[in-house]
């Protein structure tokens, strides 16, 4: 396999161990998890194959709206036969977010200059729950603390270091690094730093302490996910970060 497929199989496996349900489709499957039904990432439809849009977003409405959800979410690849369907979800309302592939291709990242802890997802739960009350402070404590605790699930579909800066008590900057040995992939993601503690290297130390871990744990293949329209892409550029592949996201974040 290449290393985009190799990546898009790590990506496949990680989503749907972290289900409660997988719903294949003729063109896709469908990931449901009951215990975060707010979690976008976890409640969604993921397109593979060509398929009819009508079908698409009845199948959205039918399998999301059955388990009682109000946000519509679903993916598609970076192909040209689906650019009829990415328009015609534009103009039914859907929100578009591209978001790229990229794989590190550079000279070796320099070590860490800040101390990086690994911690539990217990340690990290303050700090996420507050980024979250700041990203969405009209939403219920109800669901920050879903999209806080939804971590939990990541280690059913991957080893997890849950890496971390502190200044002081307080946890300044973190990342999670995602690592399969068995096929020698890791994924770097979630990369935040506290707006308070920002300009001091805690990023490109975080980024330079997963590299160490990934190479320590066999990982021939160390990629990211990057929102191509955001400023992060270039910075992961400027570390040696290359785009291999795109992927559009459309959200529907309530329905009636």
């Amino acid at each position: 396999m290449s290393e985009v497929e190799q990546i898009e199989a790590f990506q496949e496996r990680f989503a749907k161990a972290q289900a409660s349900e997988v719903i294949d489709l003729p063109w896709g499957y469908a990931l449901l998890q009951s215990e975060f039904p707010t979690s976008h990432d976890h409640n969604r439809v993921v397109v593979t194959s060509a398929a009819e849009a009508e079908e698409i977003v009845s199948t959205v409405d039918a399998v999301l709206g059955d388990a009682g959800l109000t946000h519509r979410f679903l993916s598609l690849p970076d192909d040209a036969s689906f650019v009829g369907i990415s328009d015609q979800l534009v103009a039914s309302g859907y929100e578009l977010e591209t978001i790229a592939t990229m794989i590190f291709k550079g000279d070796p990242v320099r070590p860490p200059e800040n101390k990086v802890k690994s911690v539990s997802p217990a340690t990290l739960r303050s700090a996420l729950l507050s980024e979250w009350k700041a990203l969405l402070p009209e939403s219920a404590d109800a669901v920050h603390e879903q999209l806080a605790d939804r971590i939990r699930l990541y280690a059913n579909g991957a080893e997890v270091e849950r890496l971390v800066v502190f200044d002081d008590l307080e946890i300044a900057a973190h990342v999670d690094l995602f690592i399969d040995r068995a096929n020698g992939i890791a994924q770097i993601e979630n990369l935040t730093t506290d707006a308070n503690h920002r300009g001091h290297g805690y990023a490109t130390s975080l980024i330079g302490e997963a590299h160490g871990r990934s190479e320590a744990a066999g990982s021939r293949l160390l990629f990211l996910a990057a929102d191509l329209n955001d400023w992060p892409y270039s910075w992961y550029e400027r570390l040696g970060y290359v785009d291999v592949a795109h992927t559009h996201y459309f959200t529907l974040a309530s329905v009636p």
